[in-house]
């Protein structure tokens, strides 16, 4: 007698359970799996090393205090960055073997 479509929807779950358990042990085999020889799967000896001291998670919250010092730029250091700009846009624009299009302003 062949198998019923209830019988076939268990082998199923039993198949995504199963590979499901196999997948979490696994990863939580990573940390050892990296300390085995390179022939068995394990790091290369040209991996770098890894640092004795795990460095801190970085402060998300933490801002910068507001700037002070810091002023609007003038007129003419404006024009100033602008030409640095533009004379920088041309010499890759020739690098580059392309004619360079100027923007009117």
């Amino acid at each position: 007698m062949s198998r019923t479509i209830p019988g076939r929807r268990r082998d199923r779950w039993s198949v995504v359970v199963l590979l499901l358990g196999a997948a979490a042990a696994l990863s939580a085999c990573s940390s050892v799996l990296s300390e085995m020889p390179q022939q068995v799967g394990g790091l290369s000896p040209a991996a770098p090393e890894r640092p004795a001291v795990q460095p801190d998670y970085p402060a998300v919250n933490d801002f910068p205090r507001a700037r002070t010092e810091a002023t609007p730029m003038s007129e003419a250091e404006r024009k100033k960055v602008q030409a640095d700009l533009d004379a920088a846009r041309a010499t890759a624009a020739k690098r580059a073997g392309s004619a360079a299009q100027t923007q009117e302003r």
